[in-house]
């Protein structure tokens, strides 16, 4: 079947979830398999009952099938679900929640469905306190999560974050929040003006409004005794508690409401079908939970422009961002303050701005639009990567195949695109075999072939190590192409040997920077495995070697890893110079900037402690960051430190940035305390703006910059000598500038992309000319 407005084939997805009753999932999928869209066709399957949602599913014109799964209707009921998803063969199986992933998952992979999701709904926190049923079912979705899925999504990167470090397949998380039907949310003064008129409450009082189910992880005793504390203050308050549990009959409840004296203050609602309205009505909305995933609510409130006090759990402080009142969890005195600023806030003139630039904030991240665009987006691949694997790879051209082998498809981009695309002119056929990700799809957009490898991170796995080994012999022999280009440790590693055992002709590696475990001048046994490795990987008969500093080519060289015919000199990925152009520094106050992935060694909490020392002496200097954790390298920096560092106001953590240029020209010096570094793009970047660099004095970093010409070195894992030579620039104008245009100059001299993409096409000819065996 075929999609006619973007005649692309129509896919099927089946949708697999423990129960169609009222909770945050089932209405996530509601919203997911009901949007506007022409591109795929949905089935739902309950392993439970219909319950609240079958029936709107199926008035909204989705396939419906309750398998009713319980007790000892178990049997019959996964039969039932194999038959079922052998009749249809969907494209795609999606499921929901830990029950369904787990025996969805299992049961598409038995009638040879590969195309499996596995759906994360919440955050973890507190599963261990959960039923024995429930730790069963995550102890064997831990184990089976490497072999199962084709993708794990979750709905916020609190929860990826925990699952992968249960063990969840590190590799296969992605994370898709969930998205809004913003207009079903926006601020409605008239059901606003009946909701306060029902409940008898005037304007001049606040109405403070939770929306949440009768449930530990909510928290309501942490609620209640902050309530309790608000009687202290002035203002007049009434908060109403909206959800299932939340009325009379629940002696609990009504027990916690007694013992904290707040009969006349909270009113009990119950569950509600109008939830709008209420939101529309509240002056405040909090969140008092201990533990959540991705608090839908907290977004529906944020867009009704209700202030939001939350409590810091799951991706609720990533939601509201500098627009809401972030507390710890299970801390009432912590509430009550919370709650207390957003009273003092609701009398502000300027709140109505802060509340319009909440919704907006919403409706850029979290529309509805968004989320089905980027699922759809995520099935696509997977489909037509399940087509690719079954096809053999036929050439519509007659050019030479240049097969790039890269970890991250995110880094490709950034690092080697101009490269792809200038040997694509050049007449090459370009393909790309990465892990698979969000950045998968610009790879395809630039018309160039993709395979998905499965790279682990942590090579922690003997087996999983070797199977990577294999699946790169194996896509080699398929695809048999003229060259390889392997960038990355392991790329370079088993895309070397896997070249060799499949007699590839030719075989560029990029060492782009040998690792901290070669800065330590000690042997050791992991440095001669590590260099055994590199020998035979790097021991192709035709094979050219690039590295980025002459730091690393003779480590290589002294220790007989590469010939010297081999070793090619290229200073980096290069930059493009009409890009990052020099501009003038602009007005103070002075700030520092670093770019980079917020990992350790990156030398994340070297620049932290910098910032702390500056902040201590007085000094007005902005120390900024630009990046984001990575969660699959055990040296990240998580995003909860980060957050708390920014939030102290430590140093202003900007998050991932895509505009890197407009960064360094808003930033005065650019700071970079890495431990070891190839060639450090953000640096030659930087220079390429016109901007002062401090840096440490360890390979890749020093070769740079001009030491005292262009930037300052300092000894690494120092953060007062990092502070010292950021606050000298900082003081001294002239050096500052005179170093940034000095800056300018070594990036047109030494860091030209176009000075990069000439080598390597040079490179990328004479490899190809080789044959190590006869095509036939």
């Amino acid at each position: 079947m075929i999609d006619t407005q973007t005649e692309q084939p129509l896919l099927t997805v089946v949708h697999v979830i423990s129960g169609l009753g009222q909770g945050g999932a089932e209405t996530v999928l509601y919203r997911l398999v009901t949007a506007p869209q022409t591109q795929t066709r949905h089935i739902v399957v309950s392993l439970g009952d219909m319950d609240v949602f079958g029936p709107r599913l199926q008035q909204a014109g989705i396939e419906v099938h309750a398998l009713g799964m319980k007790g000892l209707r178990f049997l019959s009921g996964l039969y039932a679900l194999r038959r079922l998803l052998k009749r249809i063969r969907p494209d795609v199986v999606q499921t929901w929640m830990y029950h369904a992933d787990l025996l969805g998952g299992v049961v598409a992979r038995s009638v040879g469905l590969r195309t499996v999701v596995w759906g994360i709904r919440n955050s973890g926190e507190k599963l261990h306190q959960g039923s024995l049923k429930a730790q069963v079912v995550a102890w064997f979705c831990i184990r089976l999560s490497k072999y199962v899925p084709a993708r794990i999504v979750a709905c916020a990167e609190n929860a990826a974050r925990r699952h992968k470090q249960w063990g969840y397949a590190a590799d296969k998380m992605t994370v898709i929040p969930n998205g809004y039907d913003l207009s079903a949310w926006q601020p409605d003064l008239a059901q606003a003006l009946a909701v306060r008129k029902a409940l008898g409450v005037d304007e001049e009082t606040a109405l403070l409004l939770s929306v949440a189910r009768w449930n530990p992880l909510k928290d309501h005793p942490n609620l209640l005794a902050a309530l309790a504390r608000l009687k202290r203050q002035p203002q007049p308050w009434v908060a109403v508690l909206v959800g299932e549990g939340m009325t009379t009959d629940n002696a609990e409840l009504m027990q916690l409401i007694r013992h904290f004296e707040l009969e006349e203050q909270v009113r009990l609602i119950g569950r509600r079908e109008d939830i709008p309205a209420w939101m529309a009505a509240a002056d405040i909305h909090i969140l008092s939970s201990k533990a959540e995933g991705f608090p839908n609510v907290v977004c529906e409130a944020m867009v009704a422009q209700a202030l939001c006090v939350v409590t810091d759990v799951g991706d609720a402080a990533k939601i509201v961002g500098d627009e809401g009142i972030v507390v710890p969890p299970r801390n009432a005195e912590a509430l009550a303050t919370g709650i207390e600023k957003a009273l003092q806030q609701w009398r502000d003139p300027n709140l109505t701005q802060q509340l319009q630039a909440g919704s907006a904030r919403i409706a850029a991240h979290y529309s509805l639009e968004k989320m089905v665009q980027t699922y759809q987006s995520l099935w696509r691949s997977l489909s037509s990567e399940a087509e690719s694997v079954q096809a053999p790879t036929v050439s519509t051209t007659t050019g030479p195949i240049l097969l790039y082998v890269v970890n991250n498809p995110a880094f490709f981009l950034s690092h080697r695109l101009p490269l792809a695309q200038a040997a694509q002119s050049a007449g090459f056929q370009v393909h790309v075999a990465t892990m698979n990700g969000p950045a998968v799809a610009r790879i395809k957009a630039q018309g160039f072939t993709h395979h998905v490898l499965p790279l682990s991170r942590s090579g922690k796995n003997p087996l999983k190590e070797l199977h990577s080994l294999w699946a790169l012999y194996r896509l080699f022999k398929r695809v048999r192409p003229q060259v390889v280009h392997a960038v990355t440790i392991k790329p370079v590693l088993y895309g070397g040997i896997a070249a060799r055992l499949a007699r590839v002709p030719g075989f560029l590696a990029a060492v782009s920077g040998l690792g901290y475990l070669f800065t330590d001048e000690r042997d050791s046994a992991v440095k001669r495995i590590a260099l055994f490795m590199y020998k035979l990987a790097l021991g192709h008969p035709h094979s050219r070697v690039v590295f980025q500093n002459t730091s690393d080519r003779d480590v290589l060289l002294q220790a007989g890893v590469v010939r010297s015919e081999q070793a090619v000199m290229i200073r980096g990925s290069g930059v493009d110079l009409d890009q990052f152009s020099y501009q003038p520094e602009p007005d103070a106050p002075i700030i520092a900037l670093m770019v980079a992935r917020l990992l350790a060694d990156k030398g994340v909490n070297e620049f932290i402690e910098a910032a702390k020392i500056s902040q201590q002496q007085g000094e007005s200097v902005i120390w900024q960051i630009a990046g984001s954790p990575d969660p699959g390298n055990p040296a990240s920096l998580t995003r909860e430190q980060m957050t708390d560092w920014h939030q102290a106001g430590v140093v202003q953590w900007l998050g991932e940035q895509t505009d890197i240029a407009g960064l360094y020209q808003r930033a005065h010096i650019a700071v970079l305390p890495s431990y070891r570094e190839g060639l450090p793009k953000s640096l030659i970047e930087a220079a390429a703006c016109g901007r002062a660099v401090v840096t440490t004095d360890v390979p890749g970093c020093r070769d740079a910059i001009e030491a005292n010409v262009t930037g300052l070195l300092v000894p690494p894992k120092n953060a007062q000598a990092v502070a010292d030579a950021v606050l000298e620039l900082a003081h001294d104008t002239a050096k500052r500038q005179d170093f940034g245009r000095a800056g300018r100059d070594l990036a047109e001299r030494a860091f030209d992309i176009n000075y990069v993409i000439d080598s390597h096409l040079r490179l990328y000819g004479y490899l190809a000319k080789s044959r190590m065996h006869k095509r036939p």
